[in-house]
């Protein structure tokens, strides 16, 4: 997969939930135009009793950010999308839910390659959790069960080849330390409450708490709020 290009946006939410992502979705809704339109795939939660009514979810989302001018479309069939249908949205936000699962329905509906393709062309994609963890080098970062046995744990590799952790806790760090250096790849390490803005090849840490990176030969090092990095 390619890396990140300029003139596009990525917003990583490390999860939990509206109150806790509130941070990063502020940053979402505050860049879509007045009367936009954005693209929500919750389809992370198919099989979860929350499936059904995610749309109702997003409505509340809407309406916390005071942004119910906008209008969104809920995917359930991403195979139906072209790059071109997707121009026609402000913005995509995809949900969390089971990592495997959604990378598995992306790849296999050809959503992927055309969400790659949509990014490339300057648009802008929030991932929370699940849609955070997709967006790097590899998936196989979380606890998620994996049931329909994915072996495959490449992901779409957008960040330089650093891989992203959601739902980061302290007691988590030498966890990662360990990942980073038996993988010999960077991660970045999103608590809840907080996540990053990616814009021009330049990470920031927004939110509340510290986002964690961990190098390769498991150097750690810390970003605050407001505080970024370049991939």
């Amino acid at each position: 997969m390619q890396n990140i290009k300029e003139n596009n946006r990525i917003y990583l939410s490390g999860g939990g939930n509206e109150k806790q992502s509130f941070p990063l979705d502020k940053f979402f809704f505050s860049t879509l135009p007045k009367n936009g339109r954005f693209l929500y795939i919750p389809i992370a939660l198919r099989g979860h009793k929350l499936y059904p009514t995610a749309h109702l979810w997003m409505n509340s989302i809407t309406e916390l950010h005071e942004r119910a001018d906008t209008q969104f479309e809920t995917v359930d069939d991403p195979s139906k999308y072209t790059l071109e249908t997707l121009k026609e949205f402000n913005g995509i936000y995809i949900g969390g839910g089971n990592t495997w699962s959604l990378m598995q329905e992306l790849k296999n509906s050809g959503f992927a390659d055309i969400l790659i393709q949509y990014i490339e062309a300057g648009g802008q994609v929030y991932g929370g959790s699940a849609g955070a963890i997709i967006m790097g080098k590899k998936i196989n970062t979380h606890d998620d069960e994996n049931k329909i046995g994915l072996e495959d744990v490449s992901g779409f590799n957008l960040l330089n080849n650093f891989s992203v952790a959601c739902h980061f806790k302290d007691e988590q760090n030498d966890r990662f330390r360990t990942w980073a250096i038996d993988n010999n790849l960077p991660i970045v390490c999103l608590p809840e409450e907080s996540g990053l803005v990616i814009e021009n090849g330049s990470a920031l840490c927004a939110g509340t708490k510290s986002c964690v990176i961990y190098l390769a030969d498991g150097t750690k090092r810390e970003l605050n709020p407001e505080e970024s990095f370049n991939l």
